[in-house]
Parts: structure tokens; C-alpha cells; sequence
């Protein structure tokens, strides 16, 4: 017998039925998304994006709970599809609650995924629904906090797992968060504020070469803007999960990382990689 997660014994003989069922689930997807007409169709009868969103649900569920037993060509279309899903438009919302639908898949995918999803163009609409619920949740703000974190979470933590795949997966991902038409303004700003702690007992203080308090480089309205206001979310996953993308976009580097964010909106998470003393009760 195998031990789920949760520690408790799972009889092997549900492996089979794990498998049976990710097989039923996949073929009823691959319908509900390639089927014609072209979904999510037109009629307001049409609920195939209403079965689309209930298969990605329990296949969610699957996921976590028995990934490795599921078979590894049902887990390739399963890839597949999930690519297609993340090109379908985002004017209709039945097809967009797809998408969103689809990014729990994404939260604790293989790494190596993040390579195919690289060479078939599923990181730019990723992108995109960062910017588009980045909006929902910063400036539009009508939701709570556990509303916030349902509606920005999911991609957070799915772009994180992703910077983890790859150097080209990373740039890729860092370039729709920092723009390069940007990055010669930021490197100018960055190189003076570097020059004013050259010298100082504090220069590298916590491996630290930075004390700009605010970020250097994030107009109000752009993606970085908004992923430096998350930091300092009142809700606690919120804060905690846009401040560690931020952190893998640059690469754990401290630095940079207090550059491009400030080091008042820094300083929580370089306490939390040991970079900074801080009381306990700051990491409530």
C-alpha cells in the first residue's frame, strides 16, 4: 500500500481506478475544448466551458492526490490541452474562467513542463492574466481578502513554481513583470544607489548593497507596481506569495531584489530568508 499526503494508507487498488478516471476526464476535456463549434461557442445553451471547469476541478484534486500513479501519456495530453486552454481568448468569460480554472494545474506542475509551455507560446497568456487579475484585485478592489487571495493566489504561486524551470522560462516571465524598454532607466538608478553605499559599514549589510526605501522603478499602474503593493497586502498568503515571484524574478539576489521593490516592502521577506533580524511577531 502507498501513504497519501495527508498520512494516511491508501489501498493500491484505488492506483487503477485514479488511472481509469484521469483517462475518462482527459478525453471528456479534450471534447469539451476541441469540439464544434468552436468553443466555448456561441448559443447560451452551450455549457461545454461549464463541464471544462468541473474536469479541471477534479483533475486538480487527482493531481495532488495521486500525480505519480496517473499515466504518463494521459499527464502529456492532459499538458497539451492545458497550452490550448491557455489560448483561448479572454473576452468571454466563460472561456476565461477556464483559463483560470487551469492554473491550479500549474501551481505544482513538473518543472519540465514549463519548457514545453515555453517553446509552444503558453507564457505570454500567462502573462496576461497576471496583468488582468492583478487589476481585480489592486485597483479595482471588490473583493475581500479571502476574495483576493482566490483570485490572484492561483497565478502567483503558478508563474513562482514556473521561474524554477528554466533560465529562458525565468527571463521570459521577468521581462512581462519588468519590461526591457524599462531596464536602462532601472540600471542607471540602480548603479547610483549602489554608489551611495559604496564605502559605508553598511554596504553590504545582510548581503545587502541596497537601501532605497522605495522601489526604484514601478510607475503606478504597471505589473510592478501593482506586485510591490501586494507586499504589503493585509492578507498574509497574498503578501507572502507576490513577494516570493519577485523574489525568483531576481534570481535571489537580495540586491536586486530591494532595488526594484524598496527595502520597506523588502524587508518582511529578507527576514524570512535569513537576510534580516527581525521580532517574531513581524512574521505573523
Amino acid at each position: 500500500s502507498a501513504v497519501t499526503n495527508s498520512g494516511g494508507v491508501n489501498d493500491s487498488r484505488d492506483e487503477p481506478k485514479d488511472k481509469n478516471l484521469a483517462t475518462v476526464l482527459v478525453a471528456t476535456l479534450a471534447w469539451t475544448i476541441r469540439s464544434d463549434p468552436p468553443f466555448p461557442g456561441t448559443n447560451p445553451s452551450d455549457r461545454r466551458s461549464d463541464l471544462a471547469v468541473e474536469v479541471l476541478r477534479i483533475m486538480f484534486v487527482l493531481q495532488s492526490k495521486s500525480r505519480n500513479d496517473i499515466d504518463k501519456d494521459i499527464m502529456t495530453e492532459m499538458g497539451i490541452l492545458i497550452c490550448d486552454i491557455l489560448q483561448l481568448p479572454n473576452a468571454d468569460f466563460r472561456a476565461y474562467d477556464t483559463k483560470l480554472a487551469a492554473l491550479n494545474l500549474l501551481m505544482d506542475c513538473p518543472l519540465d513542463y514549463g519548457q514545453y509551455l515555453l517553446l509552444n507560446g503558453g507564457i505570454p497568456p500567462l502573462l496576461t492574466i497576471l496583468t488582468l487579475q492583478l487589476n481585480t484585485v489592486v485597483v479595482e478592489r471588490t473583493g475581500s481578502g479571502s476574495a483576493d487571495a482566490a483570485a490572484i493566489l492561483p497565478i502567483l504561486l503558478a508563474l513562482t513554481r514556473l521561474s524554477a524551470a528554466g533560465v529562458e522560462v525565468r527571463r521570459l516571465i521577468k521581462e512581462g513583470v519588468f519590461p526591457l524598454g524599462s531596464e536602462d532607466d532601472f540600471r542607471t538608478k540602480a548603479q547610483a544607489e549602489r554608489e551611495k553605499l559604496h564605502g559605508s559599514a553598511s554596504e553590504s549589510a545582510g548581503g545587502v548593497r541596497a537601501k532605497n526605501m522605495a522601489p526604484l522603478d514601478a510607475p503606478k499602474g504597471t505589473v510592478r507596481w501593482m506586485l510591490v503593493r501586494l507586499m504589503t497586502w493585509t492578507e498574509s498568503n497574498v503578501k507572502r506569495c507576490a513577494s516570493e515571484l519577485l523574489w525568483a524574478l531576481c534570481g535571489g539576489d537580495a540586491t536586486e531584489f530591494v532595488l526594484r521593490t524598496g527595502f520597506g516592502n523588502a524587508i518582511h521577506m529578507l527576514g524570512i530568508k535569513g537576510l534580516m533580524a527581525l521580532p517574531k511577531d513581524s512574521f505573523s
